[in-house]
Order: structure tokens, then sequence, then C-alpha cells
């Protein structure tokens, strides 16, 4: 595939926006390094795989090794002792391991996640995703695992696409393992039911922003309110079309659809650019409220919002977050890309003494439901309990781990609250989604995060404010 030179004003503009490693002090600015520290990484990983292969990589018959899981989440559970008993009593006899939680709060998680990565302090499993997964694996940090999935992780390697291999590989090799869930990127558009109803809308004809403008001044008008409420980071979900490759930034990118795969200044792309024009006219109108460049949240109540998810997600939690009924209507096609799969991985330390063992832990983890109910709902007894139709009953809110992060949504043991069968819509999504044109392939920004690539052109300099 051909992929033609980026603009310099492109560049230069993702260097300002701080998203392209090298602008700035960050942790991640070492991804780009290809010297003394890599090497010895790469040295330490080449004794540590030579010492493997004289032990096997594994460990005498009937022999416990321990494994230490760093993720994040709401903090570690409050019972998590006998939780983590129960887990291990679990997962000692099926695979002879002992597991031990470090679950780091979600405000805590992006500083210690950096102290753990930069000073090699000891893990066996981490969380991660794809803003730190290049960097990482630059500096030596992951275990290669490509060589060693089939014979470790046969039930995740039947379970998940072989695709989603490929959205993680760099420079064909595979140093994390996706979390086989909602991997792909649907968008949806949400109305408050009430306003579709009395205005007698039809939500199927308005998949567009030009073609939302007219029913959005009537509610103006109407309503004496804001139809499109939005914080600081605006309407995103418009850039979506465009694969970051590895990037990191939203005005960087190929359309998914491109086969060519044409390298674009997203903002001066025709689709992008007449969408940002109506986005203006609406804030001119009064349409978007004149307040969203300082918000860093939103409110709760909204005429009409996008957001990220699935069609049933309308009555399990868009509606009830809302404390309205919704109508939700599907926005574009589905896409499948690097950005979409990385949003969860979890990666084996290029430390740990039994990478074996960390690949069939996570392979149960992914693919074992008993075990996977465990991570996902907390313990049995404590935090849930099975009914007499088999689903799975919440006792209480206090499970602190987040789902997400764990292993695939399709082998969670549905909540008898469903109406819906979420994880077979999740998974026919994933099925239909369209595979972006760059799926597999990542941006090698070692030419342009260090020196004068970060500096602004002269004429972009000058460019009005």
């Amino acid at each position: 595939m051909k992929v033609k030179k980026l603009l310099a004003a492109g560049l230069a503009a993702a260097m300002m926006l701080g998203t392209l490693a090298g602008c700035g002090g960050g942790k991640e600015n070492s991804g780009g390094n290809t010297g003394g520290e890599d090497s010895k990484s790469q040295e330490a990983s080449a004794e540590t795989k030579e010492s493997e292969k004289e032990s096997g990589g594994e460990t005498a018959s009937g022999e416990i090794v321990n494994l230490k899981w760093v993720t994040i989440g709401n903090g570690m559970p409050t019972n998590y002792d006998t939780w983590i008993t129960k887990v291990n009593d679990y997962i000692g006899e099926k695979i002879g391991v002992n597991l031990e939680m470090e679950v780091i709060p979600w405000g805590d998680w992006d500083n210690r996640r950096n102290i753990i990565i930069s000073t090699n302090e000891p893990y066996d499993i981490i969380f991660g995703n794809g803003n730190n997964y290049l960097a990482d694996i630059n500096l030596g940090a992951y275990y290669d695992i490509t060589d060693m999935l089939d014979a470790n992780m046969p039930g995740l390697n039947e379970l998940m696409p072989a695709k989603y291999w490929d959205a993680v590989k760099v420079k064909d090799r595979i140093y994390g393992v996706p979390t086989y869930k909602d991997s792909s990127i649907s968008n949806y558009s949400i109305w408050d039911k009430e306003l579709v109803d009395e205005y007698s809308l039809d939500v199927t004809s308005m998949t567009e922003l030009a073609s939302m403008t007219e029913t959005f001044e009537t509610l103006k008008a109407d309503k004496n309110d804001y139809p499109v409420y939005v914080k600081n980071d605006g309407l995103y979900y418009i850039f979506d079309v465009y694969d970051q490759i590895g990037g990191g930034t939203q005005i960087l990118g190929v359309r998914y659809d491109d086969a060519d795969g044409k390298v674009c200044f997203t903002l001066e792309e025709p689709d992008i650019y007449a969408q940002l024009e109506i986005l203006h006219d609406w804030y001119k109108k009064g349409i978007i409220n004149p307040d969203a460049s300082a918000l860093s949240e939103g409110r709760v109540y909204n005429m009409w919002r996008v957001a990220q998810g699935w069609e049933s997600a309308g009555t399990t939690v868009w509606g009830p977050q809302m404390g309205k009924e919704v109508v939700v209507q599907k926005l574009g096609d589905t896409i499948l890309s690097n950005e979409t799969v990385r949003g969860s991985l979890n990666m084996i330390s290029i430390n740990t003494k039994y990478p074996e063992k960390c690949l069939q832990f996570l392979d149960m983890v992914n693919t074992d439901t008993k075990l996977r109910d465990m991570f996902y709902y907390g313990e049995e007894g404590v935090n849930f309990e099975y009914n007499a139709d088999g689903k799975a009953h919440k006792i209480n809110e206090e499970w602190a781990m987040a789902g997400y992060t764990q292993g695939s949504f399709f082998t969670v043991t549905q909540i008898d609250t469903d109406e819906f069968d979420q994880w077979g819509e999740i998974k026919a999504l994933n099925e239909a989604a369209v595979s972006s044109a760059m799926l597999g392939f990542n941006l090698d920004t070692s030419a342009i995060t260090h020196g004068s690539a970060c500096k602004l052109p002269r004429d972009l300099a000058a460019l009005p404010q």
C-alpha cells in the first residue's frame, strides 16, 4: 500500500497538539529511541529468552507460580482478600497460577503506570492501550509473544478473528493481547423520545449534520435551550472515519475506505471541512452552547447527542443515564482499525519468568466463563449470584474493577436485568465492521519525533489565530 509523504503543516499542527511523541518531556517521548537503552533492553530480552529455553519456560509439574497483574479501575476491591483466594483456588488447580492484583484508580493511572514501566518495577501482566503501546514496545518493555500464541492461547485464538491480532502487530510481531469486546467503533445519535414524538421526527433521515440543522433551529426557538450541548472536545466523532495510523491525533490520518492510503491533514479534507462549517454555523445560531470550549464535563440531559456503543445501549445505559426514554439511530459504518482494537490490551513484561503461564492465564480469563464472571462481577455470594435461569444477579454495585480491561465480553454470563442479548449485538457489529484500509499499519515516527519537526513552519506560524 502506498502511503504518501506527510504534509509539513499537518505534522507541525499535530506536534502543537502534543499528541505525537517528541514535543515535550513525557515518558512517551522515548518511543523513537533506537539507541543505548533500547539495545540494552533487547540484550536483556535475549538473555531472558535463552534462560527460558534452558528451563523450557515452564515450571516443574504441580508447581504453583506467582503472577502479578496491574490494571485500572476504581481501586482495590474492599473484599479483595476473600475474592482473590477464590480466584487462586480455581486457577491454581486449573493452570498452576497464584495471582496478585494491583488495581490502580483512574486518576492515578498515568503516573503510576509510567513509573512501573520506566523503573522496571516487577510485574508480569499490565493493562494498556494504544496511547502507550508503540512507545513502550520501542523501550523494550514488553515480551514478544508472537510465536507462543498457538500453544498457549488456543481458546482465544478460536474465539477471536485473526484480524484482531493483525491490529496489534508492530513490524509483524505481537506484543499485546487484545480484549475482544466492542473492538470496532459504531456511533449513534441519541434523541429524547419526547421530542421525537412531539415533532414527528424521522431520525432515520437525519444521519448527516446538514440534515439536522432545520430541526435544531426549530427546537432552539421552541424550547429556549441548546439542542446541541457539548463540552470542549466537541463532536469529535466526525473524525472517526480517519484512521490515525498510530500518530495519535485526529488531524492526521487516512480515510478508512481509501485503498490508496493517502495521508491527509484532515482539517483540510472536504468532508471534515464541510462539517466544521456546519458546526460553526450552529454555534453562531445559538444551537450549540456558547461556553462549550471552556467545559470539561457535559450535562446529564441532552435533546440530542452522539455516543459510541450499540443500539440496545439506548435502553440499558443512555436512557437511564439521562432519566429519559431515548431513540437511537446509527451513524455511518461500523469501523475496525488499529485504534479501535488497541483500546484495551494486556501486555507481558519483558522481565517475567513465566511468559507462557501469563498467556495461559489470559487465555483462561477470556474463555472460561466461571473465571470471567469472577473478574467481571466480583465475588460470588458477595457481589453477585447466579439465579435459577443461570443468569448473573448483582447483589450490590461495589465491585471496583473495570470489565473492559480484563477479557472478552462474549464469555460473560448475561445479567438478569438485561432484556436484550447485548453481547450478541456487539459481536454482530464486530463481525459486520468494515476493516480500515490501514489495519495493521503503524506510522514510524522515528524521523519526526526529534528536532525541527516540532517547530512550526514559518507559513503556518503566520496564520491568523
